[in-house]
């Protein structure tokens, strides 16, 4: 990006010269960006893994559009001049029988500088970046301090991107989700909305010629049961994941004292400029 270095290592800077999300948008690379949305957001859409070529460059064209008409939009900057977006470091964990991994994420979080317990205040405030017109979204300041390289500030700025046109109210989503296929896509539910499931035969019907031992109930319950997902858990498997979910949350809670400290941070240069 354009804007790197000597702008985020400043010891000291005023208010006019910390870029919006607008400004943000208008130095990086846009081709960047938008694979980045793709890579990162889009291919978590239902159905993107099934979309056809054509179906995912019309995807990519509403996108360029999307962020075009952000470029073009009129922003006035003092309206967004006390809220910050500022990369926000998470760990998920994903468990499946079996096997457990974790994802990192470096998404974008707002804070709220002119709140006076900025700790307190950044942790049960949340700002919703689809809550508000983009007018003033882009009007955000934002500040990519941090052992950040250029990937992670790209991802950032996709996780806004992706906020702003998917975080939309529920009357304009259909206006504004580039990622939806059309119906006639083969992801695409029938138009009776039914869908074909597995069959399960619970009727007595098949019971009426010879009822069944009590082992072979048992074990035609362990099979239906496992067909339906309702296996009986492995108590390591349990502990391995709960000890999992455990150091995640550790790491989370670290990454929640380097954000906060990175506000702080930036708000004591703020201060002595």
């Amino acid at each position: 990006m354009l804007c790197s270095d000597l702008l985020w290592d400043a010891q000291s800077v005023s208010r006019k010269q910390v870029p919006t999300l607008q400004d943000a948008f208008l130095c990086c690379d846009r081709e960047t960006l938008l694979s980045m949305v793709e890579q990162g957001y889009a291919r978590r859409l239902p159905g993107w893994g099934q979309a056809t070529p054509q179906q995912r460059r019309v995807a990519r064209k509403r996108m360029g559009r999307a962020l075009e008409a952000m470029l073009d939009c009129a922003v006035k900057r003092k309206s967004g001049k006390a809220l910050c977006i500022f990369p926000e470091e998470r760990f998920v964990v994903h468990a499946r029988r079996g096997q457990a991994c974790i994802e990192r994420l470096v998404q974008a979080r707002v804070a709220d500088l002119s709140a006076g317990a900025v700790r307190q205040g950044v942790a049960e405030g949340v700002c919703l970046f689809g809550c508000a017109p983009w007018s003033q979204v882009l009007s955000y300041r934002v500040w990519l301090e941090g052992p950040w390289d250029c990937c992670e500030r790209y991802m950032v700025l996709a996780s806004a991107f992706w906020h702003l046109t998917h975080q939309t109210p529920v009357s304009r989503q259909g206006e504004s989700s580039f990622g939806a296929f059309s119906a006639s896509s083969e992801s695409a539910p029938s138009k009776t909305g039914a869908q074909s499931l597995p069959r399960c035969d619970c009727s007595f019907a098949s019971c009426e010629g010879a009822l069944p031992s009590a082992d072979s109930i048992g074990r035609l319950a362990a099979v239906r049961a496992a067909s339906m997902g309702l296996y009986v858990p492995d108590a390591l498997e349990e502990a391995c994941q709960e000890r999992l979910i455990a150091r995640v949350d550790r790491l989370n809670q670290a990454c929640e004292g380097d954000f906060l400290n990175r506000v702080e941070n930036l708000m004591g240069r703020l201060q002595a400029a």
